[in-house]
Formats: C-alpha cells, structure tokens, sequence
C-alpha cells in the first residue's frame, strides 16, 4: 500500500513545486466547473446538472450535431457546500429521454464531460467494475484472451509460509489463489469476507440482475453466472485459508509491501498468519450464504462450504473471547496491512445470521436473536471493521419459517429509518452524496456506495421510491458528479483516475491503468500520505482531500473492498426493464419461472426447494413417487412474484428417488382443480433422493 521513504521524497519535491506553480492547487487538478454523471443517464429517471459558477440558464448539446436539444435555468443550490466549501448551482434536465450523446454548456460558457442518455448505459460501468475482481486475481495466469493487453503469468506460486508467530511455524502450506486484496499484493480474509459477501448479496437480492455468463472470464458460458464464478475463485483461496480445528488464518503477504512491480515478479517469501475470530466469523459467514447460492449450481462445492462454514462456527463457539486477544495486531516485523479490530461480536453475529438463514437450525438463530437486541441497529453503512448490517439485512429478508416475525418488523423500522437519514444527508450535499463533512475517510467513495445497497434493500423492503433515487445520486457521484467533476473508476469516462495507487498498473508499462477499479477518493484525515500532506491545507474541503498520482495510497489506491459495492449498485442499474428507470425502477420482479434443484440432495430427513413465480398466480408444488402417485402437496395457493424457499420434510417416505413438480397457472384457475396441466400453465420437474 504505502511507498519507501526514497520514493515519499521524491513526490514531496514534485508536488511542493506544482503547489508553487498552481495558486489554489487542491489534489492535482479541480475538473471542469459543470459535473454531470460521466457515464450518463437512462431514459426516464431525474438527471441533474451542477455548476460552481453562476449563470442564468443551461443547454444539453447533442455531441453528434452540435445542437441544442434542451434548454432551462440554472439555479443556486447550495450557497455553501460544506464538503467543497463552494456555492453550487444545480439544473434539471430529467425530462430529456431521447437516446444520445451530449454536453451541457452554461450561460456563462463553461462545459461538461459527454455523457450518454441510454436505457442500457451503465452496462459498461458493471462490467468493468466486475471484471476488475479477474485483473486482481492471483496464482494463475491472466491469458490474452481475457485480459488482453494486462496480460501476464501466473504469480505467487509458493504462497505460503507460516510465519513465526503462526502455528506450525516455518512450514510451507498451499495457500495459493484469491485476489491481490488492493494496490499492494497481499491477501486478508477479513476484506475478502465483506468483498465477496457483497458480491454474494447482489446476485442474492436481485438475481435477475447478476445473472449473465458473457463476462470474458474463463468461467463465462459454463451456464453460472459469472459473478458466482469470481465469487468462487475467491472462496476456494478462503478454503486453503482455514485450520483443521475450524479456524482461519488471518492474512498472507510479505513482512513488508513490495515495490512497485509486476506480481510475477514478486518473488519474495510471503507468509500466513496466526488465526484469528474476526477472520473466521467473516469466513463462515460467507462460506455459508455461498453453500445457499451454489447449491443449485453445484451442491458438492455448496457442501463443503457448508461444512467448512460450521466448523468455522464450532471454534467460534469453543473460543468466546476473541482471538488473537485484543484482535489481530501485526508483529513487530512487519508492516502491511492490518486489518485492526478489538471487536469480533459483528462477525459472529453475521456468520450466526449466514448459517440460519442457509440450514434453519435453531442454534444459530438462538444465537442471533440473542445478540442483535443489544447491537446497533442500521446505525451505519457497513465496511470491513462493521459487517453487523450484513448480518441484520440477512436476518431481515430471512425465508426461514422459524425466523423472529417481531425481530424481522424492528429490523425493517431501523432500516427505513436509516434510508430517511440518508436522503437528508443527500438533500444537505451540494453534490447529492450522502458523505457529509468529517466522513471523507480512507476510501470515502465506497462508504456511498455502501449506503446506496443499503438504500436499494430499504426499497426492496418498504418500497419507497425515493431510496432508489438516492441510491442512483451515489452512483453519479463516483462517476462525476463531484467537487472535481471527475470518475473515480479507472477506464470509464472522460476524465477518470490515470494513476492509481495499483502495483500492476503503475508497473506494466501500459499507458493506460487497468480499468474498472474505484480509487478511494477523497481522504480529509490523509492517513500520513505524504503527497496529501503537501498539497493539502487546513483550510482544503473535505471532498477536495484527492490526488490522482500513484503516491497517494490514502486517497487513490484500489481496493476489492470498494469495487464490490460499486459492481452491486452498478450492476442494478445496468439494465432498465420496459418504461422503468433509474429513481423510477419498481421493485425488483423476477424474468422467469425457475424450479431450482434440491439442497442438500440426497436428504434426511429435510431439504429445501427454491421457486421463482413472475407473476401473482396459483402455485402448486407436488411430490411423486416413480410411478407417478402422488405422495405430498407441499404448495397450493395464490404467491405473490419472488423467490421461495420451501423445506420439505420427507420422514414419512421411505428411502428412494421421487419427483417433485412446480406447476403454476394463471389466476383464474381455482386452486385444488386436477393437476393436470392446462393453457397457459407452467411446469417444470426435477429429481430427489432420501437416503435414509
């Protein structure tokens, strides 16, 4: 992450004289003076513009024919923004829908980046951003084909060693794989646990969103969605990470960070850390909602994550203080990344939350019910050091049938009043971001994104529309409309980050960075970065605290961490279905009707078996045994559109292979009439196996 003191130096002296040189310098350059979302706009949904000079009115120019398609007044905002300590102006141009690419000039003759006005339009900030998790991959080869140009060999094929304060110190241990966890080259659980989680939750929530297979990633057509095949990738490292007693090892990388270079080229020793609670709550925690997601995909892989999630949870149980005690601090020989935290009772509670919500066993829910009355409740957007909102969300959206109906109701009413918050603090920003003063921390960007996946979960809960439309503000934000009217993702836009803090892009030779990588953002609190130390005032605003150059690690290092919130509120509105739009979307509805494979199969005595309904209709699932007699009606009654969980209880049958039938038909059908199957009617069967 950080640099050597040398190379410290050396930008110091750059940036004292381009400090010199440019009266007024904040971070390296201001952008231009009207912000508009770089990427652009769907159709239908508001679109605003935001200028710091003063002016009377706006135009929309069509980049393709240079005329003006829509014209209006500009008006002041914000006579004093608190995170840029400027005025802003702000205009609306929602009810422009046609297709296109545009410019907005201002009366006073400043101009925007293009944008783009497309249903379609956040397509390419999706992929990216998901694609970015394959550049970060580690232990294999990036091949031409799927990283093109950003190719190279496979790196770090000795990891790893135990270091000395680890068990089994000195000894070698196949810790190979998973993703480079940011700029530097190491590898941490505890990031990786909410990365992946929130990848995992993206495809949970909104399945129908996350479910292409055309990525360009080796996994791509191989019928899973690929963003459950990056998932994996990341998931199978987590397996090597995890002690025979249940436990994870805390992080693998070098005692120290590495230069600057390719990571094929990093040869030296890179070790595994001792074990510690926090790794191993966020470990089972995802391990398990993973064994959920893959079942129907591939139920060996979704059992041994099942079964390595449990064991994660009996050393949970077997070591109630949390280990190392006091919480992970690195030793005295070395200075990576530490992922500091005293307080494992969030990661217990997530993994708790995780574990029931996939096996419906009553000790886990004891557990949550019993811990989350004295958490906070949707205080705050959840990062590394704070995943109890993971785990309250999971509780909350629980098909479990012995899931608390009063714990679920008090969740939902913190969770709304915690969207009502942020659209205040939207309503309070210049630029509609819901980051107030004092909040630009080390990688500020991702605590908006963050809060709009709470904001979209808010909607899919109340539906309240307005969450939506605050969730869209924080995508704009990244991607422009800001004090510095600039993208903050490598590879999109007009003006987007050129020189993360990144070691394979600043040392591949390629002129460009690799692209769909989110920079941290604006840093107030600057975290000793020198660069940010020399160009930065007590009087700079807070969204000001930036530089786009390598050596600002505190405000424009990558981290996977960052680019997992931004793939789930891109990735919902990458696509627009029918009239819908950004901040007008209605509440996510399934494509298509899917009868989803048993899990665990072979059963005893239980199983679960998931449904999606498109539509409100009559719903029946039955039972057969091979000669077509019909043994169980699990499901007969009118559902609303989702996606269900059904457990099944097959102790009243003997051992042996039966079929099981989804059958739905419109709503004039009357429940109870002969199975079988009329007009309009869908039905789809599969197989189980009770082995008893």
């Amino acid at each position: 992450m950080k640099l050597s003191s040398a190379e410290i130096s050396h930008f110091r002296v750059a940036l004292l004289i381009s400090a010199t040189l440019l009266p007024g310098w904040a971070g390296f350059a201001a952008g231009r003076a009207v912000a508009v979302d770089q990427v652009g706009y769907t159709c239908v949904g508001p679109k605003f513009v935001f200028a710091v000079e003063a002016a009377d009115s706006f135009s929309v120019i069509s980049v393709s024919t240079a005329s003006v398609v829509f014209r209006s007044g500009i008006t002041l905002w914000k006579s004093l923004d608190g995170a840029t300590g400027r005025a802003v102006y702000r205009g609306d141009f929602s009810v422009l829908q046609t297709a296109g690419s545009y410019r907005v000039v201002t009366s006073h003759g400043d101009s925007s980046s293009a944008f783009t006005i497309s249903d379609t339009v956040y397509a390419a900030a999706f992929r990216k951003a998901l694609k970015g998790f394959y550049f970060q991959r580690c232990g294999m080869p990036l091949l031409p084909l799927y990283a093109g140009v950003y190719q190279h060999p496979a790196c770090h094929m000795n990891d790893g060693i135990f270091h000395s304060t680890s068990d089994s110190a000195g000894q070698s241990h196949n810790a190979q794989g998973g993703w480079h966890d940011a700029g530097d080259y190491g590898k941490y659980v505890v990031n990786a646990g909410i990365s992946v989680g929130t990848l995992l939750l993206a495809y949970e929530m909104f399945p129908s969103r996350f479910s292409s297979d055309d990525l360009g990633i080796p996994e791509s057509g191989n019928g899973v969605p690929d963003i459950l095949d990056e998932a994996r990738y990341e998931l199978e490292w987590f397996l090597k990470m995890q002690r025979a007693d249940g436990a994870f090892w805390f992080k693998l990388t070098r005692t120290q960070f590495e230069n600057f270079i390719m990571p094929q080229n990093d040869s030296g020793a890179r070790y595994i850390y001792q074990v510690s609670t926090t790794a191993t709550g966020d470990a089972a925690a995802v391990l398990a909602k993973a064994a959920r997601l893959f079942a129907p995909f591939n139920q060996t892989f979704a059992l041994t994550c099942l079964d390595a999630a449990r064991r994660a949870w009996q050393y949970l149980a077997a070591n109630q203080a949390i280990v190392p005690a006091g919480g992970f601090k690195n030793p005295s020989d070395t200075g990576t990344g530490e992922y500091g935290d005293s307080d494992d009772a969030d990661e217990r509670l997530w993994a708790s939350s995780e574990l029931f919500e996939t096996t419906g066993e009553l000790a886990y829910n004891t557990y949550f019910l019993s811990q989350y009355v004295t958490a906070s409740k949707f205080s705050g957007a959840m990062w590394w050091g704070d995943v109890r909102s993971l785990a309250l969300l999971t509780y909350l959206r629980s098909t479990q049938a012995a899931a608390d109906a009063n714990a679920k109701n008090t969740l939902r009413q913190a969770l709304n009043a915690y969207c009502i918050s942020q659209v205040t603090k939207r309503n309070d920003s210049g630029y509609q971001v819901v980051t107030a003063p004092g909040e630009y921390y080390w990688g500020s960007n991702s605590g908006a994104l963050n809060a709009a996946v709470l904001l979209l979960a808010g909607f899919a809960e109340t539906g309240e529309s307005t969450y939506v439309k605050v969730a869209a503000d924080q995508l704009h934000y990244v991607l422009g409309t800001n004090g510095f009217a600039r993208s903050y993702v490598t590879g999109l836009c007009e003006n987007p980050p050129r020189q993360p803090h990144h070691r394979p892009s600043a040392s591949d030779g390629i002129a460009e960075p690799v692209p769909g990588l989110i920079v941290g953002g604006p840093n107030q609190f600057r975290s000793g970065d020198a660069v940010l130390d020399a160009i930065i005032n007590s009087g700079t605003a807070p969204a000001l605290c930036y530089a786009d150059t390598v050596a600002s690690y505190a405000s424009n290092e990558i981290a996977i961490n960052w680019n997992a919130p931004l793939v789930f509120v891109a990735g919902y509105f990458h696509a627009v279905d029918g009239p819908d739009a950004v901040g007008e979307r209605q509440m996510d509805r399934p494509s298509k009707f899917l009868l989803e494979q048993n899990y665990p199969n072979p059963f005893n005595p239980t199983t679960k078996i998931q449904f999606t309904i498109v539509n409100r209709q009559v719903t029946i699932v039955k039972v057969y045994d091979l000669l077509g007699r019909e043994v169980s009606t699990p499901v007969n009654e009118v559902k609303e559109p989702g996606r269900y969980t059904l457990e099944f209880d097959g102790s009243g049958l003997a051992s042996g292979v039966y079929l099981y039938r989804l059958q739905v038909r419109p709503l004039d059908s009357a429940i109870g009439r002969d199975s079988k199957s009329g007009a309009g009617d869908f039905v789809q069967t599969k197989k189980l196996l009770i082995l008893k």
